[in-house]
């Protein structure tokens, strides 16, 4: 599993600018106005080949408003989460009162964390002098960045990685990890006690009840599996309680640990918005995906319902139509071991490996169906195609010129390598290389 670093303090000191910088992205959002991060953000970072997660927070606060509440909740459950903090200040504000309260909170409940002093926005020696005065917190030695330029920020990332819990055997385990994801509610405890034939976790209607993620494993025909349950993903404007963020993180690294991911849905409240959100949160991180349509059993049924429902499923997922669906009931258990069995298929296509020249056959069979145009007039020559890359799908075409390849045909392309090898339930990467 990755280790994951916190960005946390007061609001309005930089935490988001030095997210942005970290992640290599302007995700988060930066502004003036304290409080502009509400909820957490998490993404992928590397710094001298070590790979981890980074996260956005809210601010640290004292004020009774229930937001800000929720805000200084969030905050306490991404330290309790965090393998490493970085407590972020701002030295033209100097030291605060919020500043002081939240080292002395630090140093009283997270002795075990490697907590660094982020002296941020010291863009001259002269606010390096003055923020000689941080060392007063009792903290680490104060580490003098500038978020936005980028001052002192290897120095810092050199020191954070080199805190980093050692690299754990993890991707030696042969299981394929299936995660167990969802809204609350939805039945995934169900499911996997359905399974392993065992109460083995809490059931109940009442949403969130499942508050980590907990793994379980099972043999099918032969082959380890490695389930993760998680807890519900809640619209973020719903996560208003510190255990409920923490939950979500929790959900957050149970997807960048799994091979595939199962998203489990209400057949009576169908799919939703964050549902979406979710599935595009698995196939960004390059993860294998099936939808379960769950408590199917409560559905009246004619002859193509089914089919309609499937239908409308993919008219919500647009160009992320090559994921399957599949009917099931953790109840009846109806589909169980067929949605595993489905599971284990989209994890073989995600490892699954086709010789040059294979993709080059197909490669002179589409160019033959169907030669590609461009815009200006200029002629685009596609010469070969070979697959790159270790853990997913990955396509590298060269040719004559890159930028004259059409989306159109990128998309044609892809339909039909999918149609000749069947990448089922995968995200596949197409690269475009001059040559």
């Amino acid at each position: 599993m990755k280790p994951l670093v916190a960005l946390v303090g007061r609001p309005n000191v930089g935490k988001s600018t030095l997210f942005n910088r970290l992640s290599r992205s302007k995700s988060a959002i930066t502004d003036s106005t304290p409080g502009v991060t509400r909820d957490r953000h998490i993404a992928s970072a590397e710094w001298q080949g070590r790979k981890f997660m980074v996260m956005d927070t809210g601010g640290y606060c004292h004020d009774k408003d229930s937001l800000n509440r929720a805000m200084m909740e969030q905050t306490l459950a991404a330290i309790a989460e965090a393998d490493v903090i970085l407590f972020m200040v701002d030295v033209r504000s100097g030291l605060t009162y919020l500043d002081l309260d939240m080292s002395r909170m630090l140093k009283k409940n997270f002795r075990d964390k490697a907590v660094y002093l982020v002296v941020n926005k010291v863009e001259t020696r002269q606010l390096a002098f003055e923020g000689e005065g941080f060392r007063r917190t009792g903290l680490t030695e104060p580490w003098f960045i500038s978020a936005r330029e980028g001052n002192g920020v290897a120095d810092l990332l050199d020191k954070v990685v080199a805190s980093f819990p050692a690299e754990t055997t993890e991707e030696e385990d042969t299981a394929i990890k299936l995660a167990i994801i969802g809204r609350p509610n939805v039945g995934k405890s169900s499911f996997v006690n359905a399974l392993l034939g065992a109460n083995r976790h809490i059931v109940s209607d009442i949403p969130g009840t499942t508050r980590d993620a907990i793994d379980s494993r099972l043999k099918r025909n032969g082959k380890e599996v490695l389930l993760i349950d998680t807890a519900g993903l809640r619209k973020r404007t719903k996560i208003d309680r510190g255990i409920e963020f923490y939950s979500s993180v929790r959900t957050d690294k149970s997807i960048e640990r799994c091979d595939v991911a199962l998203l489990l849905i209400d057949a009576e409240q169908g799919l939703e918005k964050q549902d979406i959100k979710i599935i595009q949160m698995a196939a960004e991180k390059r993860k294998g995906i099936v939808i379960l349509v769950n408590k199917w059993d409560l559905i009246e049924k004619e002859t193509n319902t089914s089919k309609q429902y499937s239908d409308r499923i993919y008219d919500q997922i647009g160009n992320l139509s090559w994921i399957p669906v599949l009917f099931i009931s953790a109840l009846t258990k109806k589909n169980l071991y067929r949605a595993i069995d489905t599971a284990l298929e989209t994890g073989q296509n995600r490892q699954k490996k086709i010789s040059t020249s294979e993709l080059n056959r197909f490669l002179q069979q589409v160019l033959s169906e169907l030669p590609p145009s461009t815009k200006s007039g200029r002629e685009l020559k596609i010469k070969y195609v070979t697959q790159i890359g270790a853990h997913y799908p990955v396509f590298a075409f060269f040719c004559n010129n890159p930028d004259l390849v059409l989306s159109n045909y990128k998309r044609f392309l892809e339909k039909r390598l999918r149609q000749t090898f069947d990448f089922t339930g995968v995200p596949v990467s197409f690269r475009y290389r001059k040559k």
